[in-house]
Formats: C-alpha cells, sequence, structure tokens
C-alpha cells in the first residue's frame, strides 16, 4: 500500500501530530507499506525556522530521508503568532503550496491528512481526487472550536469560513480517526456519521520512553531530598498555565519542591514574568529540550504535571504527555478534566483534582506529603503497565493499518457498483 501523509508539522519538530504520524508511518513501513510524508519546513513552536533548514529553505521544495522515510518539504510562512492574521498565513501558505505540488504526486493508494490545522484537509482531499483514492482525516483536535475559544480566531467571516471548511472536509472525509472519544463524540453532534469514525489515541514508544532513563540535570536539582516535579511540552495558554502559576503559588509552604518546565512555546514569557511578580523560587526552566532527553527528564522526576483548562473543548481535549509520563512509570498529579482526566483515572496513573483553585490547593498538598520513599509509587507502576498494554506505537499502527485496508475496501466496492450501474 502507497500511502500519502500530509502534515504540517514533521521531525524536527515535537508537535505531537508529527510525531503521531512519524511513529505510524514507521511501523507502517516495517509492515511492508510505501509512506511517503508531505510537510512543511520545521518552524514550530518558536514560529522561527529550524537552524538546519535556513539555507535549504532558499531551494523551495526538497526531498529528504529521515528515519527511512521519504520526506517532502515544501515552503510555508514561519509563525506560531497568536495573532489571527500570521497564524492564518502560516496555514494558508503550506496549505496551497501543499496543494500544488499534489498536483504531480500519483500513485498513491491513499492520503492521509492529519489536523491540526484543518486547512490539510485541503491538500488532502485534492491529493486524493487526483489518485481517486480513500482520503482519511486524522483529527487530533476540534477546529476551530479550539481556536475560536481561545481567542485566536475573532473575525466573524473568518470564523464563518472555518466553520465551512470544517464541514467539507469532514463530510469529505472517507474515514475520520479520530485520537480521543470526546473528539468522536464532537463531531458525531455536528452531524458526522458514528459509523465514519474510529477512535485510535495518540501512542509512545515504550522502548525510548523507560523508568529506566535518567538525566543528569535533574539528578543534581533532586539533591538534598529535593523533591522534583516535571512538566514537559509546549508551554501555551491551551495547556492551562495559568493553573501551573497558581499550583506554584500554593507550594510555597513546601520549600523541598520544585518543578522543572521543560519546553517553549506562546506562553513561556507570561508565565516567566507571572513566576518573577510573585517571586516564587520554586520554578526552574529548562527550554526546548529535544525528545531524545525527555525520557530520561521524566524517569529522573519525582512526579509529573499535566493541566487542562475548563472550557467547551475541554471534555474532548486529551493531553498527549500524560502517555510520556506513563510510559517512564511516574505518578501524575493533574488539575483536569474531560478526556485527560478519564484516560489517567482509567489507567489509575495519578491524581486529578478539578481545575479550579480549590482542586489545585488539593494537588498541592499531595505533592508536598511526597518523600523520596515514595518515588517507587504505585501510580507509576499502574501507569507503565497501562503504556506497554494499550499505548505502544507499534500496536496503534496495526489498528492504523486495519482502518486504511478497509477504507479501500470500500472503496474498490463503491467503484464496482458504479461502474456496474454505468454498464
Amino acid at each position: 500500500m502507497k500511502i500519502l501523509f500530509i502534515t504540517q508539522y514533521f521531525q524536527p519538530e515535537t508537535e505531537i501530530g508529527g510525531i503521531r504520524i512519524a511513529e505510524i508511518a514507521h511501523h507502517l513501513r516495517t509492515r511492508g507499506h510505501e509512506p511517503t510524508i508531505l510537510t512543511g519546513l520545521p518552524n514550530y513552536p518558536t514560529g522561527k525556522l529550524h537552524q538546519d533548514y535556513d539555507r535549504r529553505a532558499l531551494r523551495g521544495t526538497f526531498t529528504e530521508v529521515i528515519n527511512d522515510l521519504q520526506v517532502i518539504r515544501v515552503l510555508l510562512y514561519p509563525s506560531h503568532s497568536k495573532r489571527t492574521a500570521p497564524r492564518l498565513t502560516n496555514y494558508f501558505s503550506f496549505a496551497i503550496a501543499a496543494c500544488i505540488r499534489t498536483l504531480v504526486m500519483r500513485g498513491f493508494d491513499i492520503v492521509v491528512a492529519t489536523s491540526p490545522p484543518l486547512t490539510t484537509g485541503i491538500p488532502g482531499r485534492i491529493g486524493s481526487m487526483l489518485n481517486r483514492t480513500p482520503f482519511i482525516l486524522d483529527l487530533r483536535d476540534i477546529w476551530p472550536e479550539a481556536a475560536v475559544q481561545l481567542g485566536y480566531l475573532k473575525n466573524r467571516l473568518v470564523c464563518a469560513a472555518a466553520y465551512n471548511l470544517e464541514e467539507s472536509v469532514y463530510r469529505g472525509a472517507s474515514r475520520i480517526v479520530c485520537v480521543s472519544s470526546g473528539i468522536r463524540d464532537g463531531i458525531v453532534q455536528r452531524g458526522i456519521p458514528t459509523e465514519k469514525c474510529t477512535v485510535l489515541p495518540n501512542g509512545i514508544d515504550t522502548d525510548l520512553f523507560s523508568p529506566n532513563a535518567r538525566d543528569s540535570t535533574i539528578e543534581q536539582l533532586r539533591a538534598n531530598d529535593t523533591i522534583i516535579g516535571i512538566y514537559v511540552g509546549s508551554l501555551s495558554a491551551y495547556h492551562g498555565l495559568d493553573h501551573a502559576i497558581d499550583l506554584l503559588e500554593c507550594l510555597r509552604p513546601f520549600p523541598h519542591v520544585k518543578v522543572v518546565f521543560a519546553g517553549d512555546g506562546t506562553a513561556e514569557r507570561d508565565l516567566r514574568a507571572a513566576i518573577g511578580g510573585r517571586y516564587l523560587g520554586n520554578a526552574v526552566f529548562l527550554g526546548n529540550v529535544p525528545r531524545r532527553r525527555m525520557p530520561g527528564l521524566i524517569a529522573a522526576s519525582d512526579f509529573c504535571l499535566a493541566f487542562v483548562k475548563e472550557s467547551s473543548f475541554s471534555q474532548w481535549l486529551l493531553s498527549s504527555k500524560i502517555f510520556m509520563y506513563m510510559a517512564c512509570g511516574r505518578p501524575i498529579f493533574a488539575a483536569a478534566t474531560g478526556e485527560t482526566r478519564r484516560v489517567i483515572e482509567s489507567a489509575g496513573a495519578g491524581m486529578v483534582a478539578a481545575p479550579d483553585l480549590d482542586g489545585i490547593r488539593r494537588l498541592a498538598d499531595q505533592i508536598g506529603s511526597l518523600t523520596r520513599e515514595t518515588f517507587d509509587n504505585p501510580y507509576g507502576r499502574s501507569g507503565r503497565a497501562f503504556a506497554t498494554r494499550c499505548c505502544s506505537w507499534k500496536r496503534i499502527a496495526g489498528c492504523y493499518e486495519d482502518v486504511l485496508a478497509e477504507a479501500l475496501r470500500r472503496s474498490a466496492n463503491t467503484s464496482r457498483v458504479a461502474a456496474q450501474r454505468c454498464n
């Protein structure tokens, strides 16, 4: 099976959509399939071109090989701004460049586009029509609803156009793969047939993310019986970092506890300013770290943090970082609701409180009671068992293969019926 994956984000970017496609494509390749990745120039999460691609951008479209995967890069406008105009320019510049590239790409059996942004669905549909193949939408977010709620999209005309695009892409897809049950339920409420949707959550490399990994920075911070918490991933308003500030405030009575933030993003400057303004000395910033370092940071820490803000879309939002935490066998302390809460509790992987001040205080009290003797935590052991049993990328890719094969079978049957009618 020759598969065209269209994703705006890909390695070396650490955005979960690119990681998801890279892992699934890799495992499909080991199963004998031929995946090709169509993506943009890496600029996430800083909004600036990755340093290794500055000169290569002058070449326009080019092809490279990453971990034995053929990757085709097209130009885009680099941006990760909170403002509507630069963000939309970023999205549509990739969509247009990808559409142009798909005009000369033939021989694929199936086309998969991953969202967000939903604009990847435009080249996805064009590619599927030109190749006369099924179009699969890999949906990790209900967009534009999330962008509207976060204030990224405010213009009425732009919002209306975005919702029309959403409906068009959903209905044009042969199959929609949702990363959570909440997302599936959300689009079913929008009129998409249940039988058109499949739930396949994000996975994790359980060999790379292991309880045995270590990091010297964390080991040094843990000296003198200091308890270290870790927050890994993008720092943005989307991830409820105002709760992180409240938690640090509530942890003041526990000077033996420090929280490490390993990541960057649009909210990093505001987060640092808020922490500095409150004179909180219990936070450590490492900035953006390569993915290969994340297992050591997580596994060497005493506990992990996740936050999901209460909002209209929090019920379907599934924080992907919890899979990394579980695979590393560390207990999770989360202020969350909806799908993130359900998964953590189903896995028995940690303590989840309501995303409000009372809930944050409860988390702080529990964290403050941690000692070095609690490092081997039952939450961590339960989470690791859940990750290895249900969340390995190998297992997710096997299920993905079944979805693609079923879409091809249905497409072939439809074509036969149409041919018989014509005759």
